[in-house]
């Protein structure tokens, strides 16, 4: 679920980049700060119980795909919209953005391509570290691989995030900007992720809240997602998701 989840904030963050000439130095964001308790978690036990919280390591595998609609609105600009997608084990994604009065914004990735087609930039393949970052956030079972995918996960204290105590998890992937994590510490759910998204109109620092947590066939996810960038907020909303079987991989190809 998870993954799915970091495709729609990598395909909203570049639709807002796109539209609105969002462009900020070549800065990571800021790793978060707190003071130390007196003890803390292993990264490994807060994933635990992050795996435990949404639902367990069977019901997470137990699905193949994913199909999804919701809605979309930029702030202070007002721009509202819908986003679809559909993604399927072990890689695949598709999701498509329709923005009023701006047009379609699709990103796909079929496990070895990534593409984007927006009536900004037109038609084109990632590369580089945008392509590094579309299958590290690609993987369909993301939540219960986290271990796998960051070669180093490092627990660096607790925060308050929305007045709730979360432990914080930096993670460092191959090729990519870290990524930091904040876990409830009381629910094992993610609260927040702030990272530095990659694309052409360069890098830029990315804070996202989850709320609203819902169960979709025995995984609990958040129905409603805040993406704060430095010139804009961004409010996704979740009216809509169903599982099934997986997909063939040529539905997620690059348009002809």
């Amino acid at each position: 679920m998870k993954s799915k989840l970091m495709i729609f904030l990598a395909i909203v963050t570049l639709a807002a980049a796109a539209a609105f000439g969002q462009t900020v130095p070549a800065k990571p964001a800021e790793p978060a700060k707190p003071a130390a308790p007196a003890k803390l978690p292993t990264a490994q036990e807060i994933l635990a119980k992050y795996i435990k919280a949404i639902g367990g390591r069977d019901a997470v595998e137990k699905v193949k795909s994913w199909t999804s609609k919701g809605t979309v609105e930029l702030a202070p600009m007002g721009v509202k919209g819908t986003v679809e997608s559909i993604s399927s084990a072990p890689n695949l994604s598709l999701v498509k953005m329709n923005l009023a009065g701006i047009g379609d914004f699709t990103e796909g990735f079929d496990g070895t391509t990534a593409w984007s087609v927006n009536p900004i930039q037109g038609a084109r393949e990632k590369s580089g570290e945008e392509l590094l970052q579309t299958k590290l956030n690609s993987n369909f079972h993301r939540e219960i691989n986290l271990d796998k995918l960051y070669k180093k996960l490092e627990v660096t204290g607790m925060e308050k995030v929305n007045g709730r105590d979360a432990y914080v998890v930096r993670a460092e992937a191959e090729g990519v900007p870290a990524s930091t994590m904040y876990f409830d510490a009381a629910t094992g759910f993610i609260l927040r992720t702030d990272n530095t998204a990659v694309s052409p109109e360069g890098r830029q620092p990315v804070s996202t809240y989850f709320d609203e947590m819902q169960a979709f066939d025995g995984v609990m996810t958040p129905t409603k997602i805040r993406t704060k960038l430095p010139t804009a907020e961004i409010t996704m909303t979740i009216t809509e998701m169903k599982s099934g079987p997986a997909v063939e991989a040529a539905k997620f190809a690059r348009p002809k």
